[in-house]
């Protein structure tokens, strides 16, 4: 298995499986090299407005990380660096850069349109050619042949979701301030937990990759299931003269009352079924942990023409996931999980409740209050 394969379903499972799994944040592995030392001549940190043409002594890792910061932020397109061991090889000296690199990108990650540093010889020391995301330079080259326009995050996933069973979609983001973190975790929202979206390394298509399978055809095949399952449903349950109020009523009813938890997660969670991380857990089988109560309220949800996201964070002390959905032009907070079994709607707890009352005992995950707030804000 291929290292981005393994890669994409840790990340799916990241989102479908609060609950079952805590949320990591990518280690940087820092290969092994000499240490550089002073190179001959001093050369002072430049301002970010500099050309940043003059030639920067890799003194040290932390040196060369402010360095390439500072390129980054003006979007410098070239930087020179001097080695005073002559005896490193092409291949250490850029490995020592790249760490440098990895180490900013960790640090600011708002600075990650700065996707590719290469390094070659020069008459001068070490040049480092660096390629921005296009989308954060106006597309000097021209936009994406048949690019779909983003325009906010909600953009996204709307794109993924209505080009299911593409392996690569091109897209042109119109709004430059978009972070690339903010889009990753955008697209987590999408795929109906069986496909896993994913910006391509320059952010000029979203790219799809199985979930639960070896291959996208049956990741795809089994979401269009589910979205078949789940218009079935959303027919039993809606009626024609349904506000949205009414429609996430008879949504969170005919989840809390026909769904249980899956207790294998506690007892035994190697026999736990994928299916009870999605909404098939809850639509078909009647058993689901956190992710699958979740999924299965937003594919309602969008059956129902609402509005909704998945949230993840920490909930009792554990990885968990709950909704937020528009009611009545108004964003609110939906925890089915916490209500599974509750028949009497007059005794539901977190039906509709504001963020003040959501947070008191439930913890935006990494990310997740900025998240929510800038696709609440464009929807």
């Amino acid at each position: 298995m291929s290292k981005r394969r393994i890669a994409a379903v840790c990340a799916l499972f990241l989102l479908l499986s609060l609950c079952s799994c805590s949320e990591q944040t990518a280690e940087v592995h820092s290969t092994s090299v000499p240490t550089a030392t002073l190179a001959p001549e001093e050369v002072p940190v430049p301002k970010p407005s500099d050309p940043m043409d003059g030639v920067y002594p890799a003194t040290s890792l932390e040196d060369a990380a402010e360095i390439l910061k500072q390129a980054y932020e003006g979007m410098v397109p070239q930087l020179t660096f001097a080695f005073s061991d002559a005896e490193l090889s092409l291949q250490d000296r850029s490995i020592f850069l790249q760490n440098a690199s990895s180490q900013v990108l960790s640090q600011y990650p708002e600075l990650k349109y700065a996707y590719q540093l290469d390094c070659t010889d020069g008459p001068e020391g070490t040049v480092c050619q660096i390629r921005y995301m296009p989308y954060k330079l106006g597309y000097p080259d021209g936009m994406p042949e048949g690019g779909m326009e983003i325009r906010c995050l909600a953009d996204l996933v709307e794109v993924a979701d209505a080009h299911l069973g593409e392996t690569e979609i091109p897209i042109a983001i119109l709004d430059p301030d978009l972070l690339v973190d903010d889009m990753q975790r955008a697209l987590q929202q999408a795929g109906y937990g069986y496909v896993l979206y994913m910006l391509n390394s320059d952010a000029t298509a979203i790219c799809a990759v199985p979930g639960n399978s070896d291959t996208l055809e049956p990741s795809v095949a089994q979401a269009r299931e589910l979205k078949n399952l789940t218009q079935s449903i959303a027919e039993q349950i809606f009626t024609d003269d349904m506000g949205d109020e009414a429609k996430l009523r008879a949504i969170y009813r005919y989840i809390v009352e026909h769904t249980s938890y899956d207790s294998r997660y506690y007892q035994d969670p190697n026999a736990l079924p994928y299916e009870s991380r999605t909404a098939y857990g809850p639509l078909k089988y009647g058993t689901a942990i956190c992710g699958g109560f979740s999924w299965a309220f937003n594919m309602l949800c969008q059956e129902a023409g609402i509005p909704c996201w998945n949230v993840t964070g920490v909930a009792a002390g554990e990885e968990h996931m709950w909704n937020c959905a528009r009611m009545d032009g108004e964003y609110r907070y939906f925890d089915t999980t916490w209500d599974a079994g509750i028949t009497n709607e007059a005794q539901w707890r977190y039906f509709a409740c504001t963020e003040e009352e959501i947070t008191q005992n439930h913890q935006w995950g990494p990310g997740q209050e900025e998240l929510i707030h800038a696709l609440t804000d464009a929807t």
